[in-house]
């Protein structure tokens, strides 16, 4: 399991709906940022039944991506996706605002976002692991 940080456990940071959001702990990502993630959030996924089962792996798909994207709608915000069994895509959208970025949620996917449509282009992947098959997931 990735290793998490919990030195700023217990601060608060403000998040895009203007929600307060308490810090459980951070993730060093392969793009060099740490992400943060907080109670509200893990628990938001709570509604999500894929989400919910998988919430642990967070972490793990934060720190060792298959594949990571910009947001075709909102270039700031990028999305680590991972892939389990073959069979599973979980995708994990990272929001920035005041210079933090935070895990906003997480679900399952067929798709990475933007490819079949053709507003994202494999050479504007911000990162991808050596050997993973994104083609199978476009």
């Amino acid at each position: 399991m990735s290793a998490r940080d919990f030195s700023k456990a217990g601060e608060t940071f403000i998040d895009y709906n203007g929600k307060i959001n308490q810090i459980v702990y951070s993730i060093m990502t392969p793009l060099g940022y740490q992400v943060y993630v907080s109670a509200q959030r893990l628990q938001h996924l709570e509604k999500h039944p894929v989400a919910a089962r998988h919430k642990n792996h967070v972490p793990h798909i934060l720190n060792n991506p298959d594949v990571v994207t910009p947001n075709p709608d909102d270039r700031e915000t990028h999305i680590f996706y991972k892939s389990f069994y073959g069979k599973l895509l979980l995708a994990v959208p990272v929001h920035l605002k005041d210079e933090l970025r935070f895990a906003a949620t997480m679900y399952d996917t067929e798709y990475i976002k933007g490819i079949k449509q053709k507003l994202l282009l494999p050479s504007e992947f911000l990162y991808l692991r050596g050997g993973f098959k994104w083609k199978q997931w476009k």
